[in-house]
């Protein structure tokens, strides 16, 4: 069971909410004071935002209808439809509910170590889950092309966004390097991945230019202050 969407009261006493695990809830206030709330610019291609949360994201991840009623969950007024009307209603709590069921339990966040499965996190949430992945599989390339002389290196990856086996066992053998290697230099290397994402999203759409300096900080901040 989950908070119903637009409960005032943030479903207190909840299973769901019960659920949430400190480390969750501090990412998750985090990217709450990045994200901000409602939010309507036209220049935006998912519509519609509100604490991050995007009319095109509600619309495909909303519509399941929990509790039976026949009304999809966050159709929060009731009217039919996930429009820009239930962006507006959404709560702090919603919010909640969304990112660690769209987000952070499908990037198993909790199994990457501080600070980064909060960094693929936020990019989840502001790039997209395939996004995400892609460059966390950038970043530890770049610390493999870095350890080339160690024999026992593993091949590189493919960046496909799949974290199977062989990814997860690559991320294992970065991070006990020490020299180098480890967690610092993953993450640095996750934080400029991150940014020539921005970058390349500009040069491709020139008109989110105006973007571009918000997403760089955003890039070159991210884990900070999880570390």
């Amino acid at each position: 069971m989950s908070a119903k969407a637009g409960d005032p009261t943030g479903g207190a006493g909840d299973i769901e909410v019960l659920g949430f695990t400190p480390r969750y809830l501090a990412a998750f206030g985090e990217l709450l004071k990045t994200e901000g709330g409602f939010v309507d610019d036209p220049a935006d291609r998912g519509g519609a935002t509100k604490y991050g949360i995007s009319l095109r994201f509600l619309k495909a991840e909303g519509a399941f209808d929990e509790d039976g009623d026949g009304i999809a969950e966050f159709d929060i007024d009731m009217d039919g439809d996930i429009d820009g009307a239930d962006i507006r209603r959404l709560t702090v709590a919603d919010a909640r509910v969304l990112y660690r069921k769209c987000f952070w339990d499908r990037i198993e966040a909790d199994r990457l170590p501080r600070p980064l499965g909060e960094m693929v996190f936020d990019q989840a949430v502001n790039g997209g889950l395939l996004a995400a992945r892609k460059l966390l599989q950038r970043a530890i390339n770049t610390c493999l092309i870095r350890a080339s002389n160690i024999a026992s290196r593993p091949a590189l990856l493919h960046t496909d966004g799949v974290l199977g086996e062989v990814t997860w066992s690559a991320l294992r053998w970065v991070l006990l390097r020490s020299t180098n290697l480890g967690m610092p230099a993953l993450a640095q290397a996750y934080r400029e991945a991150a940014e020539e994402r921005y970058r390349n999203i500009v040069f491709r759409n020139p008109s989110q230019k105006r973007f571009l300096n918000g997403w760089v900080r955003r890039a070159r901040e991210l884990g900070r202050w999880a570390q």
